[in-house]
């Protein structure tokens, strides 16, 4: 089956990147070094986690039973009230046992391809770009860039050697990082492994009697689970520096969108707050942004919402995807959806949504949409006060990007690694169209068999530019254009000196534990080549002013200033990416 390098590309664009190929080595370098790890699937694991699936244990983040509908109101037909509280209910109940459904499939797909592919000794995945250079394997369902059981279930097939107390100690830290100790200094991670050592090899001789330690306990339960067995053979194998390691350990950027607006504004302030200055301790943005929420909300008027949002507490889990997301165009809308998530994940996990929901109506409590509206305003002004600069900057691209598209172009620039991003956002347009069912009815008044038509609706590209959608998509664009260069940067620097296995999640690096080291070294040597001594937003309307038309070149924003940061500082900062 033929893939093209990048994935739903127009012909005309596909000629042109092939007719530049010679302009972007590091483009295809990465996708051929990607597409030749070889990787196999962990036998133990995966045996674990299918008799699980089989018990119906709703552990390790696998899915739960579903919900009963709810019984019909016996005055339904003549109670309006009573006929709309039992449609809320059920839709809801519909909706999460959706949800249920969905996550139910994902499962049985996962499980149905490692079946196939433990059979073998080695598989390798294809991979293609998106038009962004973005990344990702081709097969879905088992991949290293799906959830945590089917990342859990993979291992590199070509292990190495520990060889050194650094690299024991990287594994170390990646088990502690899936249990969830990644806010933690990298000493206390390791030391954490080793107090917590019989725990891991009582796991992993027994991991049926000791869910409570992984299943429910770990952040991501299945890929520490597969810590566990590889540190228990490690412990099997005296702790050898000789002891062969196959396990994916990942090492993640901290927030790579605010990461990369820092940088591209050289913005001190921004740049603390994710780890681009060497600090001896873990600085959290997340952890940031709900302290702030808190001191904003401590100087709200009392309120029930004020008092329910104060005994549930406000953490880092609460502002982690609204501050994740911000530089992807978030708004305050979204900022609410986003905190619902949030209560209903804690919810799965025990913790119960303290508002009245469709499927649980608490009598005088503030329904869930009263509650995250109430919260997302204050989250909001916290955002304000915590990445102000990185706002600027969207605020900026989003005015320039509007005036390309006012003169009906799409928005088209080229990244560090040359690979050429071409943002086109067109008005969609409605048809109706007849469907033929492949069936045939019979008509009774005709005495005749006739097609089944149905008339469905679907979503037709025009020649003309949806204005808004260039706003709100230019900035996430920007952002995975140049993260999608940093990945592309590092694994070409990595693979230079060595390293040959690679499971790249966009902002997170996974290879083997020796390698570990390297891989950090490289992922940083390319984000000061990318950032330093560069202003890439100067860069960006170099390439796009052309495409504004000549009489609204005067309406160009002033590109906002650069500060202090000394990008050179991501060399020494642990905590970049850990």
């Amino acid at each position: 089956m033929h893939y093209n390098m990048v994935k739903r590309a127009s012909r005309p664009y596909l000629e042109e990147i092939a007719n530049r190929a010679h302009e972007m080595p590091e483009v295809y370098k990465c996708i051929n070094t990607l597409q030749e790890t070889a990787f196999t699937v962990s036998t133990p694991v995966y045996q674990v986690m299918k008799t699980c699936y089989h018990k119906g244990l709703d552990i390790a983040g696998l899915p739960g039973g579903k919900l009963e509908e709810p019984n019909k109101p016996f005055d339904i037909a003549t109670n309006e009230e009573a006929r709309k509280d039992y449609s809320r209910r059920k839709k809801a109940i519909c909706d999460y046992n959706a949800t249920i459904d969905s996550k139910a499939l994902l499962t049985v797909k996962i499980f149905s391809v490692a079946d196939t592919y433990e059979q073998f000794d080695e598989f390798y995945f294809p991979m293609q770009y998106d038009w962004r250079s973005r990344i990702y394997p081709v097969p879905e369902g088992l991949n290293y860039q799906q959830n945590d059981l089917a990342k859990g279930l993979l291992q590199f097939k070509n292990g190495r050697a520990l060889g050194s107390q650094e690299a024991i100690d990287k594994l170390a830290i990646h088990g502690a990082n899936m249990f969830g100790k990644d806010k933690e200094t990298l000493e206390n991670r390791v030391k954490w492994v080793q107090e917590n050592e019989e725990f891991i090899k009582d796991t992993a001789e027994d991991p049926h009697n000791h869910y409570d330690f992984w299943a429910t306990g770990a952040s991501e339960p299945v890929q520490f689970l597969a810590f566990c067995f590889e540190w228990n053979n490690f412990c099997k194998a005296n702790k050898s520096l000789e002891f062969i390691s196959h396990t994916i350990c990942y090492s993640d950027c901290t927030n790579s969108g605010l990461q990369i607006f820092s940088a591209l504004l050289k913005d001190e302030v921004g740049g603390k707050a994710v780890n681009l200055i060497p600090k001896e301790t873990v600085q959290d943005v997340y952890g940031e942004v709900a302290k702030k929420t808190l001191e904003f909300l401590e100087k709200e008027p009392d309120s029930l919402l004020k008092d329910i949002w104060q005994e549930y507490g406000i953490t880092r889990k609460t502002t982690k995807k609204v501050t994740m997301c911000i530089v992807y165009g978030l708004t305050q809308f979204s900022c609410r959806e986003y905190i619902e998530e949030h209560l209903e994940e804690m919810e799965e996990e025990g913790i119960p949504i303290p508002f009245s929901t469709d499927i649980n109506p608490i009598p005088g409590t503030p329904n869930i949409f009263q509650g995250t509206a109430y919260l997302s305003k204050i989250i909001w002004k916290a955002l304000g006060e915590v990445i102000s600069s990185a706002k600027d900057a969207m605020k900026w691209l989003q005015d320039v990007s509007k005036l390309v598209a006012d003169n009906g172009m799409s928005v088209v620039w080229t990244t560090p690694t040359n690979f050429i991003v071409h943002m086109t956002c067109p008005v969609l347009q409605t048809k109706r169209v007849n469907t033929y069912m492949g069936e045939k009815i019979f008509r009774p008044k005709t005495r005749t068999y006739t097609p089944d038509i149905r008339k469905t609706s679907i979503a037709v590209e025009t020649n003309k530019i949806n204005k808004r959608r260039v706003a709100n998509s230019i900035a996430p664009c920007f952002v995975h254009a140049l993260d999608g260069s940093l990945m592309m940067k590092a694994v070409c620097k990595a693979s230079d000196v060595g390293i040959e296995n690679f499971a790249c999640v966009h902002d997170s690096f996974g290879c083997l534990a020796p390698d570990v080291a390297t891989m950090n070294k490289s992922l940083r040597e390319a984000f000061v080549e990318i950032f330093n001594n560069n202003n890439l937003l100067e860069d960006f309307l170099k390439e796009i002013e052309p495409q504004i038309h000549e009489s609204k070149r005067d309406k160009i924003p002033a590109i906002p200033k650069q500060g202090s940061l000394n990008i050179l500082g991501v060399l020494k900062s642990l905590y970049f990416c850990s």
